[in-house]
C-alpha cells in the first residue's frame, strides 16, 4: 500500500497542475507540445552530447546577453541550455548540482547548436538584470521549474525572470515554462551571431 502513495501524490499534483491551467492545452505554441512533439519523434532530455567544436567568436558580447547551446535530439528544440553573459568571459547558468552559478563562457563551444543573442533594451536594464541574477547565486536548480515563484530555477527561467524584473518579457505568453529557443524568437533580442556543427 505504501508503494502507491508516492505515485498517487504525483498522480493528483499533475491533474490540480493540469486542471489549474487547462486553457494552455488548447494553445498549440505552449511549450509541452514542443515537448510532446520531440519525445513522439524519438528525442529525449537535453540531446546527444559530443565533441563538437564550434569555434564561434564571443567578440562583442555585452554583459546581458543571452548565450544558447543545442545538441541533437534534444527534446525541447534546436536549443537545450541557457546563460546569461556577465563579463570577462562568464556566464551565469543553472545545473542540478550547483543551482544558478557562474561559470566560464568556453564549454559553449562544445555544442552542436550556439547563438549569441543581443537583448535590445537600455544597458541599464540589461546591467540590473545581471544584478539580479547575481544575487540569486546558489538558488536550487529544479528541470521543470514553473515561471512562477522565486525558490527553484532552471537555465531559463532565471534569465526570464532577471528580465521580467526590468520590465521586459522575454517570453510573453501565459505559459508554465520558457524553453531556451523561445528567447530566439523574442521581439526583444536579436542575433549576434550563431552556428551549426557536424558531430566529430
Amino acid at each position: 500500500m505504501r508503494l502507491l502513495v508516492f505515485p498517487l501524490i504525483g498522480l493528483l499534483l499533475l491533474l490540480a497542475i493540469g486542471w489549474e491551467n487547462r486553457e494552455l492545452f488548447n494553445d498549440r505554441e505552449a511549450v509541452m507540445y514542443m515537448y510532446i512533439e520531440g519525445v513522439k519523434a524519438g528525442e529525449l532530455g537535453y540531446g546527444i552530447e559530443g565533441c563538437y567544436s564550434n569555434g564561434i567568436s564571443f567578440a562583442d558580447l555585452e554583459p546581458g546577453d543571452i548565450v544558447l547551446g543545442g545538441y541533437p535530439n534534444c527534446a525541447y528544440g534546436r536549443f537545450s541550455h541557457a546563460g546569461l553573459y556577465i563579463g570577462n568571459g562568464q556566464v551565469i547558468e543553472s545545473y542540478v548540482d550547483q543551482g544558478i552559478t557562474v561559470q566560464s563562457l568556453d564549454h559553449y563551444w562544445n555544442y552542436s547548436e550556439i547563438c549569441l543573442l543581443r537583448v535590445n533594451v537600455s544597458q541599464l536594464k540589461k546591467q540590473k538584470a545581471v544584478q539580479y541574477l547575481q544575487s540569486h547565486l546558489g538558488d536550487v536548480f529544479y528541470p521543470v521549474a514553473f515561471k512562477s515563484g522565486d525558490r527553484i530555477w532552471n537555465c531559463t527561467k532565471t534569465i526570464w525572470k532577471a528580465y521580467m524584473e526590468q520590465g521586459v518579457s522575454l517570453h510573453d505568453n501565459n505559459d508554465l515554462w520558457v524553453s531556451p529557443e523561445q528567447f530566439y524568437y523574442s521581439p526583444y533580442t536579436s542575433v549576434i551571431r550563431e552556428k551549426s556543427v557536424k558531430w566529430k
